[in-house]
């Protein structure tokens, strides 16, 4: 009996051409709470070659319930290292590269052209520097697949993906245009969204890093994690069927 092999099931179901466009790609993760986490993790056991991890973030109690990487063991830890330590724990022929920072709306061109990619993983929370990161991939014909509002839903049933502009419901998509359409970039972006109208959030809730009151939204362990799958899943067909002539 042959000795297994990390891929032969995937390699069955893409073949072995899938297998080396998927290693050869280059794919960055903007975020990675419950959508960004498990959206990474389906990249690099899919096997896609290199995998950017952005965010600046630390992992919390409060992220136990839904966030794939968070652990007790982690606490208090960066989330683009913890990431890049269980990736290696999963497989060790996938390049990952951490990058634990903050990305400011004004260095997002500087970022992309630093760290080339064929496509981005936008699962990030603040909407100046999605905003910005879709319209400066659009204008570098990067393909991108966005996750909308994933809190205070509870309908996995509802789950779709669309184009921005046609999102109904949604707050998030709604500021979203609004950003684009001031950055003149078009709202054909390719989103993952619910058609459930969403609970009310909590109070706003004063914060201790000087940023404004926030009103926390309520989430539910699988929602996050069904978005982040679904946007790996449209990476990993795009990646699949962009084929050179």
């Amino acid at each position: 009996m042959s000795e297994e092999t990390t891929d032969e099931r995937t390699e069955l179901l893409i073949g072995s051409t899938g297998l080396a466009r998927l290693r050869a790609a280059r794919v960055l993760v903007a975020g990675l709470g419950g959508v960004g986490g498990a959206c990474a993790e389906s990249l690099v056991r899919a096997g896609v070659g290199t995998v950017y991890l952005l965010d600046h973030d630390r992992f919390g109690r409060s992220n136990l319930n839904r966030q794939m990487l968070s652990t007790e063991t982690v606490l208090g830890q960066a989330k683009a290292e913890v990431a890049a330590a269980r990736f290696a724990s999963i497989r060790d022929d996938i390049t990952t590269i951490p990058l634990p920072m903050f990305l400011q709306e004004s260095a997002v061109t500087e970022f992309l052209t630093a760290h080339p990619v064929d496509a981005i993983a936008d699962c990030i929370d603040s909407i100046g520097v999605k905003a910005v990161l879709l319209a400066e991939a659009r204008a570098r014909g990067i393909m991108t697949m966005t996750a909308l509002g994933a809190g205070n839903r509870i309908d996995a049933r509802a789950v779709r993906v669309g184009v921005l502009a046609e999102v109904q419901g949604c707050g998030l998509a709604r500021v979203l245009r609004t950003r684009l359409r001031r950055l003149q970039s078009p709202l054909d972006v390719p989103v993952v969204y619910s058609t459930e109208l969403p609970k009310k959030p909590a109070k706003h809730v004063p914060t201790t890093n000087g940023v404004r009151p926030r009103a926390v939204n309520g989430t539910i362990s699988y929602m996050p994690n069904i978005f982040g799958h679904i946007v790996a899943g449209e990476i990993i067909r795009h990646l699949l069927a962009d084929e050179a002539p």
